[in-house]
């Protein structure tokens, strides 16, 4: 089986890049893949626990907020790993803001899962 990584940049409500890094991640798990993230700059927000987007969370994209499905893959393998610049310089309380599972790590982490995966996909 392949490891593969994701690096992923985008905040949870300015594109759908988190969507399309779950879903690559829940296909690649699904078939026995071993799967990394790695939450840089913006996308440092998007496992940020009891998010909501009023007017848009019951339907469509956000019928269930970033962090439930970040959730669902830490669940089921997943590694999840937060810049820990990144999380200081937006201000997240990552013990409080983060749910279990979600680590905070720093670019030499980026740079083990880029050595290491055999695939690195960047949104």
């Amino acid at each position: 089986m392949a490891y593969i990584g994701f690096l992923l940049t985008g905040g949870p409500f300015d594109s759908e890049r988190w969507r399309t890094a779950y879903e690559l991640g829940r296909a690649a798990l699904d078939q026995g893949h071993e799967v990394s993230y790695f939450h840089y700059l913006d996308g440092a927000l998007v496992p940020v626990a009891d998010q909501t987007l009023p007017g848009c969370s019951d339907s469509g994209l956000y019928d269930e907020m970033p962090t439930e499905k970040f959730q669902e893959l830490i669940a089921d393998g997943a590694e999840v790993i937060c810049c820990g610049l990144c999380v200081d310089a937006r201000g997240i309380d990552a013990p409080a803001d983060y749910p279990d599972g979600v680590e905070v790590g720093l670019l030499p982490d980026l740079a083990d899962i880029i050595g290491e995966a055999d695939r690195v996909v960047s949104l």
